[in-house]
C-alpha cells in the first residue's frame, strides 16, 4: 500500500474488519484469516493511539473489539 494518511489506513481497516466478521459469522475464517484479522486490529489499535495523540480520533478500546475467544 503506498504511504496513506492514517486517517485513511484506519478507515480501510476498519472496513476491511467488518467485512471479516460477516464472513466469520456466515461461513467461519481460516487460521490464516483469523491471523490477518488480527494482524489488523493491532494496527488499528496502534493507529487509533497516534491518532489520539494528535487529537484527530476518539481511541476506542480493545475491550470493545471483536474477539472471538
Amino acid at each position: 500500500m503506498k504511504c496513506e494518511k492514517p486517517e485513511f489506513e484506519l478507515a480501510r481497516l476498519r472496513d476491511q474488519q467488518t467485512k471479516t466478521r460477516e464472513d466469520e459469522v456466515f461461513g467461519g475464517l481460516t487460521r490464516a484469516e483469523r491471523s490477518a484479522y488480527e494482524q489488523r486490529q493491532d494496527r488499528i489499535n496502534e493507529l487509533e493511539i497516534t491518532l489520539s495523540d494528535r487529537g484527530g480520533v476518539r481511541r476506542r478500546s480493545r475491550d470493545s473489539s471483536w474477539s472471538n475467544d
